[in-house]
C-alpha cells in the first residue's frame, strides 16, 4: 500500500470517529458537549494538516515508500489480550467504579506494555485520577460511576 493511499484510508478513520463525536455531542446537556465538540474539531484540523503533509512528501517525492520500511511483527497474542484487558475494564466500571477501575487499569497496562518505571506508572495514575475528577465531576458537574467510592462523594 502506498504512502499516500496509507494515510488517505487513516484520515478517513479519524475524520469517522470525529465525526461519531461530534454528532454524539449536540445530544449531551450543552456544558457536556463542549469537550467532545473541541476533541473532534481537533481531530479534523490534525488530520487535515497529516493529509496535506502527506500530499506534500509525494510531490517532492521524499514520502518513504511502505515496501522500504521497517516492517515490525504484530504479537497478536499480546494485543489478543490486551483487548480483553480493556473489555474488562469496561466492564468493571459500572460495578466498581470509574476511580477505582481507571487507577487499576493504568497500572496494569503500563506495566504490561512496560512503558515507564514502578513509581511512574504510579504517579500518573493518580494524577491522571484526580485530574479527571475535577474536570468532569468537580467543574463540568458530570455524573461518573462513583462504584465502591459511592459512599464518600455522597453531596
Amino acid at each position: 500500500m502506498g504512502y499516500l493511499v496509507q494515510h488517505v484510508l487513516f484520515a478517513v478513520f479519524t475524520v469517522g470517529l470525529g465525526l461519531y463525536f461530534f454528532i454524539k455531542a449536540f445530544f449531551m446537556p450543552s456544558t457536556a458537549a463542549h469537550f467532545p465538540t473541541i476533541i473532534a474539531s481537533l481531530v479534523f484540523i490534525l488530520t487535515a494538516s497529516m493529509v496535506v503533509e502527506a500530499l506534500r512528501k509525494v510531490r517532492r517525492g521524499s514520502g518513504v515508500p511502505i515496501s522500504k520500511a521497517p516492517e515490525e511483527k504484530i504479537l497478536v497474542p499480546r494485543v489478543v489480550s490486551y483487548v480483553a484487558l480493556t473489555a474488562v475494564y469496561i466492564f468493571l466500571i459500572p460495578r466498581i467504579g470509574y476511580f477505582v477501575a481507571t487507577p487499576i487499569f493504568m497500572i496494569i497496562s503500563y506495566s504490561y506494555l512496560r512503558a515507564l518505571g514502578t513509581f511512574k506508572i504510579l504517579l500518573v495514575s493518580i494524577c491522571f485520577s484526580i485530574f479527571i475528577y475535577f474536570l468532569f465531576v468537580w467543574f463540568l458537574k458530570l455524573p461518573i460511576p462513583m462504584g465502591l467510592l459511592e459512599p464518600f462523594f455522597e453531596s
